[in-house]
């Protein structure tokens, strides 16, 4: 299985759950995905990071050519399904800002995408967005378990 990881993985990752310094076991299990080109993620990602100097960031940067899939026609057709869906939804396009362009790219390429958003009633987040275009997601630990991920302190 293959991966679309929204950005929100990786700040609560780096800044909030397993920082790079602490946690590098978690690292080095995302560092095997996107080597095997199992983990992507739309040119978004980088914009939505902000440049920082935090350690984890770096880390991201550094893996960019293997991480990010440039836009390409694939996921520009994606892309109109997607904001057809938010649109049906009643969002405001002007209100959107980067989840349309991880979903488009998971429905283009046939991946999963990764997020740590939750469905919630009323609201367009990317979960209910992707049941409604029959992408499958998960949240982080969902991935874990799936790839068999152990984190062993020593």
């Amino acid at each position: 299985m293959s991966y679309c990881i929204d950005t929100n993985v990786f700040i609560d990752a780096g800044e909030r759950y397993y920082p790079i310094d602490i946690v590098p076991g978690f690292w080095t299990n995302f560092n095997e995905l996107i080597a095997a080109g199992r983990m992507k993620a739309p040119e978004m990602l980088v914009e939505e990071l902000e440049r920082k100097d935090d350690a984890w960031r770096q880390w991201v940067y550094e893996r960019r050519e293997t991480l990010i899939v440039p836009m390409d026609l694939p996921q520009i057709e994606a892309a109109r399904k997607v904001m057809a869906v938010y649109a049906d939804e009643g969002i405001d396009a002007n209100r959107i800002t980067g989840d349309p362009f991880f979903i488009a790219l998971a429905l283009a390429k046939g991946l999963t995408v990764v997020t740590n958003e939750k469905p919630r009633r009323g609201g367009a987040k990317i979960p209910k967005i992707c049941a409604t275009l029959g992408v499958p997601s998960i949240g982080l630990l969902d991935l874990m378990r799936r790839e068999r991920w152990r984190l062993i302190a020593t």
